[in-house]
């Protein structure tokens, strides 16, 4: 039987350590802050499937995402409080404390988008979520940096600002 001379991460021979792991295995754990793939079973994605692959939607298309995407986050006052903290760490220094695009970032880079005016209060639920995992226009992806969760309760947050 051939045996790989590097350590390789999903291999484990036996009985035999890996000298450079702590743990004595080849599999590392994932890095403190990265997003997880899986649905954690105390998640609010308990009826859904337990992997995230239902999110696997290509870039360039959105209207996949509008015709699909259902927010499985229920609003209420907890979920709105999270997505308001959440807007504010990720996507207040761009579109502004109330959605209107005049954030510190918008004063250099004109082109950020009016949550609050025009097309955009009439985007779905989907579409949102769908901008803020993939970017669109100036915007740049933050799915790497949000779990679908989090952006969930960003889009019901971006709805409350719109509807003010």
């Amino acid at each position: 039987m051939y045996r790989s001379v590097p350590y390789e991460p999903l291999k484990q021979y036996g009985d035999e350590k890996n000298q450079y792991n702590p743990q004595g295995i080849n599999m590392r754990h994932p890095v403190r802050g990265t997003v997880v793939r899986k649905i954690n079973q105390s998640s609010t994605f308990k009826g859904l499937a337990n992997d995230m692959m239902i999110y696997n939607i290509h870039k360039d298309s959105i209207e996949v995402s509008e015709r699909t995407l259902i927010n499985p986050i229920q609003r209420n006052d907890t979920t709105l409080a999270e997505g308001k903290i959440l807007y504010g760490n990720v996507c207040q220094p761009c579109h502004g404390a109330a959605g209107k695009g005049d954030g510190t970032v918008a004063k250099q880079y004109k082109g950020v988008a009016n949550l609050t005016a025009g097309a955009y209060k009439t985007m779905n639920d989907g579409h949102i979520f769908h901008t803020i995992t993939h970017g669109r226009g100036r915007m740049w992806p933050h799915g790497s940096q949000l779990t679908p969760e989090e952006r969930w309760k960003i889009v019901l947050y971006v709805h409350e600002l719109q509807q003010q």
